[in-house]
């Protein structure tokens, strides 16, 4: 891949995020190609927005220098991989996979080890935030992988990321994607107790949000989520559920595979298990208040 030449681009995986990702290269004059196992939403992709349809993942790789994934798992990744015309066949030395999806860090560690046999690089870097920042190119991108790799695919992350921090190895980005989704589901989980503790006390969530921020180091993301989606009631931030639960189990992984004794993460993780269960995976992160808000303590029964 010349520094001094754009690359050619691949993106495979067309479903919310990655075809928001798309449209961000086309729109950006990269002219990628595209491929998803869903035939028609490739076609759809290609007449609405342009860019080029591929057959497979392997005929991608034979005429580009760099594919992005944007898939939902570490499975259907290693299936692009070397699944069925497999991209890793393609590929010619040099070539660049860039993983924009949720993935498994430890998974990514042992794919990247494979791809390295042929001479491929793998980067990690999700996509963090909405189908409408990928599409204005505000991702924020916790990117995991060689420092030389990562700076010539720079380029494309600057079209695509208003914020950008290159974690380390490869499976750096997936880990701290994900202990960022464990930061977040705790510190939600927090803010929503002591609403409720300092609400039945007789404090108004306005002042215990105020004293929040002022007093315990409540940080502005979070005292701004609050006042927007508690105060007003909307319960609608953009960002799933399920993709904070699956931040905090893959995080859960990575503790178990490292030996860390992490109790609060046990705490959050049965929660966040319990909101699902109770109103569903796609429901708004946020919703996760207004559910803590319904479930009924059982009060002690005192002894006759």
């Amino acid at each position: 891949m010349d520094d001094d030449v754009p690359p050619r681009l691949g993106v495979i995986g067309l479903g919310a995020m990655g075809a928001r990702i798309a449209t961000r290269l086309v729109w950006e004059k990269f002219n990628p190609q595209v491929y998803d196992m869903v035939d028609i939403a490739v076609r759809m992709f290609t007449n609405d927005v342009g860019g080029m349809m591929s057959g497979s993942p392997k005929m991608m790789a034979q005429t580009c220098d760099v594919i992005i994934t944007v898939l939902p798992s570490a499975d259907a990744l290693r299936d692009v991989l070397y699944g069925w015309e497999g991209l890793a066949g393609g590929f010619k030395p040099g070539g660049v996979v860039i993983d924009m999806g949720t993935s498994d860090p430890l998974a990514t560690v042992d794919l990247a080890k494979q791809l390295a046999e042929r001479g491929i690089d793998l980067i990690d870097a999700p996509a963090l935030g909405t189908p409408s920042d990928a599409r204005t190119g505000k991702l924020t991108l916790v990117i995991g992988g060689d420092e030389t790799v990562v700076g010539r695919c720079r380029p494309i992350f600057d079209v695509l990321a208003t914020r950008t921090l290159h974690a380390g190895p490869v499976g750096s980005g997936q880990a701290g994607a994900a202990l960022g989704d464990f930061l977040r589901g705790a510190g939600i989980l927090a803010a929503s107790e002591a609403l409720r503790i300092g609400q039945r006390f007789g404090l108004d969530a306005k002042s215990v949000i105020d004293i929040g921020e002022t007093l315990s180091g409540l940080g502005p993301a979070m005292g701004a989520l609050l006042r927007a989606q508690v105060l007003t009631r909307e319960f609608d931030t953009g960002l799933a559920l399920g993709h904070v639960l699956k931040g905090i189990e893959v995080t859960t992984s990575v503790a178990q595979s490292t030996g860390v004794h992490a109790p609060l993460l046990a705490a959050c993780r049965a929660a966040w298990n319990a909101a699902e269960a109770g109103i569903g995976s796609g429901s708004d992160q946020s919703e996760l208040i207004r559910w803590l808000e319904s479930v009924v303590v059982q009060e002690p029964q005192s002894e006759v």
